[in-house]
């Protein structure tokens, strides 16, 4: 499955957390938020600062979008959470 942040819509930090839009297979757009934590913890953001977050989403975005299509396959009806325990250290 090909996985790709959308173009038309860029990531941002809403309430501690990155949001993001991914589309998945060149088709079907699914929102997701992968958490401060995690990035802090495990991208390597130095703090909580929307700048600092964003740097680490974008240096660890392949291996966001990896989990975010594996998440994909589960139905949901809207923002999918991406936490600690979707990513392995």
């Amino acid at each position: 499955m090909t996985t790709e942040l959308a173009k038309e819509v860029r990531p941002v930090v809403l309430g501690g957390a990155v949001r993001f839009t991914a589309r998945l297979e060149g088709r079907k757009c699914q929102e997701f938020e992968i958490s401060a934590d995690v990035l802090r913890e495990h991208f390597g953001a130095a703090d909580s600062s929307p700048e600092a977050l964003l740097a680490a989403f974008h240096r660890g975005r392949q291996e966001i979008l990896s989990v975010a299509s594996e998440t994909a396959r589960l139905p949901t009806s809207g923002i999918v959470q991406l936490g600690t325990g979707d990513f392995r250290n």
